[in-house]
């Protein structure tokens, strides 16, 4: 049992243990999304009871995995309002990062919006809609496909 505590504490130290979805989200996106996910006016769009229903459809959390891994550009409209903010990517961030963290968001600020059968992402998940690849104009492009797919 000692022998496994101390690598745990030096992984810990040096910073090399995986974060959860909500550090990642403090340490990465709160700047920007804020603590309450509500975003920045004109700047940043809030992310709570925003995405939930993205999910519904495959479309949709390819999307999600497509906005943090490659980051997004161009106005875009969210709950009555635009943004003009840039997205940067977050390609530093593993797989299973990139799951916990929208996991994180879609479960916390966006509860009332998931489908009943909602699954979450996985990191397989990310790993496959990240070999796609993307330039950030590309995922502005699928942003307006996706909501007019779920308009439907």
């Amino acid at each position: 049992m000692r022998l496994l505590i101390v690598p745990m504490l030096l992984a810990a130290l040096c910073g090399i243990a995986r974060a959860d979805g909500e550090q990642i989200y403090n340490n990465n996106c709160i700047i920007c999304h804020q603590p309450d996910a509500n975003g920045v006016p004109g700047m940043y769009p809030p992310l709570a009871d925003s995405i939930g229903r993205y999910v519904a459809i495959p479309a949709g959390r390819a999307y999600l995995v497509h906005v943090v891994s490659f980051g997004m550009t161009g106005a875009i409209s969210a709950h009555g309002q635009t943004y003009d903010g840039v997205m940067q990517p977050w390609s530093l961030l593993e797989d299973q990062e990139v799951a916990d963290v929208l996991n994180y968001v879609l479960t916390t600020f966006n509860a009332k919006l998931l489908p009943k059968n909602f699954k979450p992402l996985t990191a397989e998940e990310v790993k496959k809609g990240r070999a796609a690849g993307a330039s950030m104009s590309d995922v502005h492009t699928e942003r307006a496909a996706l909501l007019k797919a779920l308009a439907k």
